[in-house]
C-alpha cells in the first residue's frame, strides 16, 4: 500500500481506490451537478513542507470519495487509480495535510467520486492548481556513510539534474567551510532491474529516482565534529549539517544504534516512532552510526516509498553514517540475473531447494539500495564488508547469497574474521539479515544451514555479538553455541521491531532465550575497550526493557 505522502491506509478499507474499475469513464451529466474546486495552501513547496488541500464538502458524499495526488500526465478521466498517494473523504470534511516529498515533477490534487449513486465507478470530479517543489535540484535525501579508512566519509544527496558537478563545503565550524570536494553522479532506470514490478513505469511502480551524487571525504581527523553542506551554485545548497568523524583509537566510547526491518511511515506502522527515538538518541548521545540490518525501505518496486524512506530518515543520516545490511526485500528475485549488482550466478541469485528465497525484492535485487547506499570496498559492495569504530570490529554478510564453506562470501568472511587484531579491536560484531536462532516454533532451514556453516566460525574466532532481523520481534540468548550455554560463547539477538508489522506466534522459551518482546523498539550499544553494554527500549515510550553487560 502506497503512502509516501504521508497517509495512513489500513488493510481492511473496504471498499478502496485499490478495488476500484480501472476502465473508469466520465459522465457529463453527473459534472453538470458535482463538481469540487480544491484550493491548496500554497502550489510551491520545499521537501519536508505541509500543504492544505481545501474543498466545498458534497451534500451527496460517497462513503468512498477519496482525493490523491497525482502526476500531472496521468489521465483525469481513466487514471483514478494512479495515484501516488490518497486519503478518504470523510462526512463534513472539507480539508486534509499532506507531507511533501519532492519528487522533482509537476503534481496536482485530484477528486475522485463514484457515480451511480455511489455503486458505480470513480469519476473525476476536480482538482487543484499544479503544485511542484521551488527547487527541481533540491539537495534532498542526504546521508553518510564510512568509507575504508578512518579519515574517509561519504557523504550523499539527490537531485533532478547530472549536468553540474555534486560538491561538498565543509569545516570545522558552521561559519567557515572552508574545504571543498567534488563528486560522482550515477542513477538508475527501470531497465537496470531484475524483474517484474520494478521493471514498470507508473505512479505505483518505478519511476524516476533522480540523480544520486556522492563525495568521498578524506583527511579528516578522528572524534571531530565537521560541518558542512551539499550542492553547487548554480542549482542551490542543502541546509548546513553536522557529523563526528569515527573514533580511531581503542580508549575512545562508542554509542551505535542498531535495528533491522523498518520500512517507511506510516505504511510500515512502527518506523516514524522508532526514527524518531533514534533522531533524540543522535542529538543527546554523541551516536557514532546506525546499524540496519536488512530489509531497509520495503519499497518492493514502489520507486516513491525509496524517495519517502529516503526523506525520512534524513534527520538522522544526515548527522550519523548509515550502514545498512542487505534483506530479502532489497534482494531476492527469480529473473534477470545478469543485472544482479552483487555478481552472483545464476538468473535469480542464490535459490538452494532448502530454501525459501523468493521474490520480496518486488524484482529489484538490491539495484536501488545499492545505487543509493555506500559502505567500505574491503568485501563485496553492500552486501559483505567490514569496518572498524573505535574498540569494534564491525562485519556484514549475506544471508541471501551462498553462505556455505567454500562459497566467495564463506571464504571472505573466515578471512576477514581471521585478521582482526583483538588487541586493537577487542570487541567483535557480526550481522545479517535472517536469524540463525529464533525461539519462535517455526521451520526454518535457513537458519539451521546458518548454525551449520557460520555458527562454527563464528564461534571459532570468538564473536560477541551475532545480530539479524527479517522475523519482527526481539529476543536475546545468553552467550552460546550449538544450542548450548557455554562460556565464551556468542550472544545471538534478533532486532526485527524496527518499524514493520510484529511477528506473533508460538515461541518455546527455550533455555538459551533470555528475553523475548513482541513490540517496536531499537537497541542502543555502547562500548569502550573493556565493557560494553547493550539496551533495548520499546518506541511507544522509550522505556528501557533489556539490557546486558559484556567484560573484556
Amino acid at each position: 500500500m502506497n503512502g509516501p505522502f504521508g497517509k495512513i491506509h489500513s488493510n481492511i478499507e473496504i471498499p478502496s481506490p485499490f478495488n476500484c474499475n480501472r476502465s473508469i469513464g466520465i459522465s457529463s451529466n453527473s459534472l453538470s451537478v458535482r463538481i469540487i474546486d480544491l484550493q491548496v495552501s500554497s502550489t510551491h513547496y520545499l521537501n519536508k513542507d505541509f500543504l492544505d488541500v481545501s474543498w466545498i464538502p458534497l451534500s451527496n458524499l460517497c462513503k468512498d470519495d477519496f482525493i490523491g495526488i497525482y502526476f500531472v500526465e496521468i489521465p483525469r478521466e481513466t487514471g483514478a487509480c494512479d495515484y501516488v498517494d490518497y486519503e478518504f473523504i470523510q462526512i463534513d470534511q472539507n480539508n486534509s495535510t499532506w507531507f511533501m516529498i519532492n519528487l522533482r515533477r509537476q503534481l496536482e490534487f485530484r477528486y475522485y467520486s463514484r457515480n451511480e449513486n455511489c455503486t458505480g465507478n470513480y469519476e473525476f470530479l476536480g482538482k487543484s492548481s499544479i503544485v511542484e517543489p521551488f527547487n527541481f535540484n533540491e539537495p534532498t535525501q542526504v546521508h553518510l556513510a564510512f568509507g575504508d579508512r578512518n579519515d574517509e566519509m561519504f557523504v550523499s544527496y539527490v537531485t533532478n539534474s547530472n549536468e553540474v558537478i555534486p560538491q561538498c563545503q565543509y569545516g570545522f565550524d558552521s561559519t567557515s567551510l572552508h574545504f571543498q570536494s567534488n563528486g560522482t553522479t550515477i542513477t538508475y532506470e527501470a531497465s537496470d532491474m531484475c524483474e517484474g514490478k520494478a521493471n514498470i513505469t507508473g505512479p505505483q511502480t518505478f519511476i524516476n529516482p533522480g540523480y544520486m551524487h556522492t563525495i568521498l571525504l578524506n583527511n579528516l581527523n578522528p572524534s571531530t565534529i565537521y560541518y558542512y553542506r551539499v550542492g553547487n551554485n548554480e542549482h542551490g545548497w542543502s541546509p548546513i549539517y553536522h557529523f563526528i568523524n569515527r573514533p580511531a583509537n581503542i580508549d575512545d566510547e562508542v554509542n551505535l544504534i542498531a535495528y533491522g526491518d523498518m520500512g517507511v511511515s506510516p505504511v510500515q506502522p512502527g518506523a516514524k516512532a522508532t526514527i524518531d527515538r533514534v533522531a533524540t538518541r543522535v542529538q543527546t548521545n554523541n551516536v557514532t552510526a546506525i546499524l540496519h540490518i536488512g530489509d531497509v525501505s520495503y519499497a518492493r518496486g514502489i520507486g516513491a516509498l525509496w524517495d519517502s524512506f529516503m526523506t525520512q530518515i534524513e534527520m538522522v543520516t544526515s548527522s550519523v553514517p548509515y550502514m545498512v545490511g542487505i534483506g530479502n526485500h532489497e534482494y531476492d528475485h527469480v529473473s534477470g540475473g545478469k543485472k544482479d549488482p552483487s555478481g552472483a550466478p545464476g538468473p535469480g541469485g542464490f535459490r538452494p531447494i532448502w530454501g525459501n528465497y523468493g521474490y520480496d525484492s518486488g524484482g529489484e535485487c538490491a539495484v536501488p539500495i545499492v545505487r543509493r547506499f555506500h559502505s567500505p570496498s574491503n568485501g563485496n559492495g553492500l552486501f559483505w564488508y567490514s569496518f572498524d569504530i573505535g574498540p569494534i570490529h564491525i562485519v556484514y554478510y549475506s544471508t541471501e547469497h551462498d553462505f556455505r564453506r567454500l562459497s566467495p562470501q564463506y571464504t571472505w568472511l573466515e578471512n576477514d574474521l581471521r585478521s582482526v587484531n583483538r588487541s586493537r579491536t577487542p570487541w567483535l560484531i557480526v550481522g545479517s539479515h535472517r536469524p540463525m536462532y529464533t525461539s519462535l516454533v517455526v521451520i526454518d532451514p535457513i537458519g539451521l544451514m546458518l548454525q551449520l556453516h557460520i555458527e562454527p566460525l563464528l564461534y571459532k574466532y570468538q564473536v560477541d555479538l551475532n545480530l539479524y532481523g527479517h522475523i519482527h520481534s526481539y529476543e536475546r540468548t545468553c552467550p552460546m553455541y550449538q544450542h548450548q550455554c557455554v562460556e565464551n560463547g556468542i550472544t545471538q539477538i534478533l532486532i526485527g521491531m524496527g518499524g514493520h508489522d510484529l511477528t506473533y506466534g508460538n515461541y518455546s522459551g527455550t533455555k538459551w532465550s533470555l528475553y523475548h518482546d513482541i513490540d517496536f523498539g531499537y537497541t542502543h550499544i555502547w562500548a569502550n575497550k573493556t565493557y560494553l553494554i547493550f539496551n533495548y527500549y520499546h518506541t511507544h515510550d522509550d522505556h528501557l526493557v533489556d539490557q546486558f553487560h559484556l567484560n573484556k
